[in-house]
């Protein structure tokens, strides 16, 4: 009660009691932040909450219109010459008639006549509309516009209050001010630990940082795209559907900027349906998450709009830990290792809570409107550089990678410490939650092969002592990863490189009776099938010596490509299917955690592996203890990060017998 107490006395006139505005948004279907403005007209007299929403309910009966009742409207018009109604109101410049041109939102009414007199008092008008009380009145001069605009009220805040929101920060602790803020985008603070809160201020940097791309992923009913659709009027909400470059981007025929300078905010609903009618969108949506900008017809055209993607994806975990993409769930055009590198915070929406109704807020939280405008007036400031004076991000970290922690740092210092007043610790903190989200791009970036993307080392140096400190991954748990599975005989776990991508390889080997032959299944690729033949008859060629004659002349062993990324394989196959082979004969599986790298001739002389660091690198994320490589990949390592010797047991091997004996630990 002591913090409601204190919200109330610092912020006496932006704040409103929570629980009424729920109470009204299940019955009524209007934006959270012009509730809480109606809520706001009584909250010094007195009233209870139930007599509050009586009131409330009162004003909407009389003027809040349903589209169904549009004749209504016309009727009043023509009866009584006006009616006053709340609606939002956008207006068009129609320059070959020098006229501005309005559409109501819900009434659905168009070809509204507005005076150049609210255009001047009211800007937004132009930007995507206002929500408001509307006075139409019957316009006795024009039959081709018969309604004018008489009179317009905005339901929403214009005063300058940026100072005063600041100073006032420091009445609260950063606790304090944190709850007070999950209680203003209108969640129950007391039902979420602290990184679920962080993660709920996740959804609301891209209202107070310019041109920021976040994702969200994660199971249904939580709460993904709340902030976006009710937070604030300056952010909107699209439903999966198609994007269309002139409504996105720019529109030719009209010369006028779409959403994305239009709007603080873009996001986009149920990503997986979300297609652009033409094929230049996903290239200029590309370019425009990179920079802030895009060409159209010979001309460079800025935008300030944050780009945000939520939807569904089930069994994140799951996929996470088998190795999956953990993007597959944006639709296809989307799916380009260009556009995924531009978010800038994968949010991991598979570790919020699913909305219940003890989830919701009853208490005090700043008025909706007010606060979406502390946050659309906060993205012309940068806190982005506050970090440096204390600590300093890996070199090995890209442009894209800095950016983004970066930005982050920002959006999460705006909103918890708008006055700067803020530790080391804290510092420290956020910027480990930065880094993070970024991470999580990255990785999957990494898992669906890009050589480009590993190198990359997720950590930073404390300025002071010079200490550096790697950041995991919260899913990254021990042995979390597809190479953990225990092994069955004659399976095995390689990793190719191949068209400057990774791909992780699982070769099962069986023996069916009779034959005296090979198979080979799962779409191997033409230099596997040689790979494959070559190595098989260098085990039938020293069969005898090894004793295995009547094994390989009576018997045909069928070999499948387990290979989810359909690269079909290389020739770096050959010493995973030679142990595979060698696992059959001794009726004999390879440890769990095992990789086996290199390849073979026909004879037996090895072949090293290719880019050994990031095979490595990516074997490591995968759960894998152990790895084998050829003794001609020795010098590599020389030039490798010393750490990597403590993830990860590299053994050499300097034949495939030396292989096969080290493998199986044979005398």
């Amino acid at each position: 009660m002591y913090l409601q107490e204190k919200i109330k006395s610092v912020f006496p006139h932006q704040v409103v009691r929570k629980g009424i505005s729920n109470s009204l948004k299940t019955s009524i279907k209007l934006p959270v932040y012009v509730l809480e403005y109606l809520i706001s007209q009584y909250a010094d007299q007195g009233l209870s909450d139930e007599e509050v929403i009586e009131k409330v309910k009162a004003v909407l009966n009389k003027h809040y219109i349903m589209p169904e009742d549009k004749n209504k409207i016309k009727d009043a018009i023509k009866t009584d010459g006006s009616i006053v109604i709340i609606d939002k109101l956008m207006v068009d410049v129609d320059l070959n008639k020098d006229m501005y041109i309005g559409t109501l939102n819900t009434a659905g009414l168009k070809d509204i006549l507005v005076d150049e007199e609210w255009i001047r008092k009211y800007k937004g008008l132009l930007e995507g509309g206002m929500w408001g009380l509307v006075r139409l009145e019957r316009n006795e001069d024009s039959t081709k516009f018969p309604v004018i605009i008489g009179k317009f009220s905005p339901m929403q805040v214009s005063a300058d209050e940026m100072d005063d929101f600041i100073a006032k920060r420091a009445e609260f602790t950063r606790d304090e001010w944190l709850d007070l803020l999950i209680n203003s985008i209108g969640l129950n603070p007391d039902k979420f630990d602290f990184r679920q809160k962080l993660l709920i201020l996740l959804r609301v940097i891209p209202h107070c940082e310019t041109n920021y791309n976040l994702i969200e992923l994660g199971p249904r009913e939580t709460g993904k795209s709340y902030t976006y659709n009710e937070l604030s009027p300056y952010s909107l909400l699209v439903a999966g559907g198609k994007a269309t470059v002139p409504v996105l981007f720019y529109n030719l025929t009209k010369k006028e900027v779409g959403l994305v300078g239009t709007w603080d905010v873009v996001a986009f609903d149920e990503v997986a349906n979300v297609k652009f009618d033409d094929p230049q969108g996903p290239a200029m949506l590309q370019t425009y998450m990179e920079s802030g900008n895009f060409a159209r017809n010979n001309m460079r055209v800025e935008g300030k709009a944050s780009m945000v993607f939520v939807g569904n994806i089930d069994n994140p975990l799951q996929i996470w830990e088998q190795g999956g993409n953990l993007f597959m769930t944006l639709a296809d055009e989307l799916q380009t290792p260009a556009i995924i590198d531009r978010f800038h915070y994968y949010l991991p929406g598979w570790e919020m809570e699913k909305m219940k109704t003890e989830n919701y807020s009853s208490d005090y939280g700043f008025i909706s409107d007010y606060f979406s405008k502390i946050l659309h007036d906060f993205r012309k400031r940068g806190y982005a550089d506050i970090m440096d004076q204390y600590f300093i991000l890996d070199s090995s970290l890209s442009g894209r990678d800095t950016k983004a922690i970066k930005k982050t740092m920002s959006g999460l210092l705006k909103l918890l410490h708008p006055d700067l007043n803020v530790t080391k610790e804290e510092i420290q903190e956020y910027l480990e939650f930065a880094m993070e989200g970024r991470m999580r791009v990255k990785e999957q970036l990494k898992r669906r092969g890009g050589l480009e993307f590993f190198g990359a080392n997720f950590r930073y140096v404390d300025k002071e002592s010079q200490m550096a400190k790697q950041v995991f991954l919260k899913e990254m748990v021990n042995g979390a990863g597809s190479m953990i599975a225990p092994l069955d005989i004659g399976e095995v776990y390689t990793v190719i490189t191949k068209e400057d991508r990774m791909f992780p390889v699982k070769i099962e080997t069986n023996v069916i009776t009779g034959g005296g032959t090979y198979q080979i299944t799962g779409r191997p690729s033409a230099e596997a099938k040689e790979t494959i033949k070559n190595v098989y008859n260098y085990v039938k060629s020293n069969s005898g010596n090894m004793g295995i004659a009547n094994i390989i002349e009576e018997n045909t062993f069928a070999t499948q490509l387990i290979d989810e990324n359909a690269s079909g394989g290389n020739t770096e196959i050959g010493s995973a299917f030679y142990l595979s082979m060698i696992s059959v004969f001794l009726k004999k599986p390879l440890k769990s955690k095992t990789v086996i790298l290199g390849s073979m001739t026909v004879n037996g002389n090895l072949i090293k592996t290719a880019n050994l660091y990031e095979k490595l690198e990516y074997i490591v994320e995968q759960g894998a203890k152990i790895v084998y490589v050829p003794i001609a990949n020795q010098p590599d390592t020389i030039t490798m990060p010393g750490d990597i010797w403590s993830k990860i047991s590299i053994l050499f091997y300097g034949s495939a017998e030396d292989l096969m004996r080290k493998v199986f630990e044979l005398e």
